[in-house]
């Protein structure tokens, strides 16, 4: 089941910044990402590897996003598997680029 956490995650966005072109972490609903759009994403808890999956019924969970790896859904506080101490993930994605800060 889709924890309610998980219908956000951050993409990674190119941004033209004071004439320079910089990749950044954005938040986006999942629901608004095109089918299989499960490259540059990241969960914006833990920053670990994450993929979307759709709504398969009606009366299922939305279009929401799923840790790849089952250590990082037992870690983050959005994982379906949730032990009760959110770490950041052991391998977390591109974890020095900047995320940006809507104004």
């Amino acid at each position: 089941m889709a924890h309610d956490k998980m219908y956000e995650c951050q993409k990674k966005t190119l941004f033209k910044i004071d004439d320079q072109k910089v990749w950044k972490w954005k938040k986006v609903s999942v629901s608004g990402l095109s089918k299989g759009d499960n490259t540059n994403l990241r969960c914006q808890h833990c920053y670990g590897s994450v993929l979307v999956a759709q709504q398969q019924q009606i009366d299922g969970p939305a279009d929401h996003v799923r840790h790849q790896s089952s250590q990082d859904s037992k870690n983050c506080l959005g994982g379906s598997l949730f032990e009760g101490e959110h770490k950041i993930s052991s391998n977390p994605v591109d974890p020095d680029l900047p995320i940006f800060e809507d104004l």
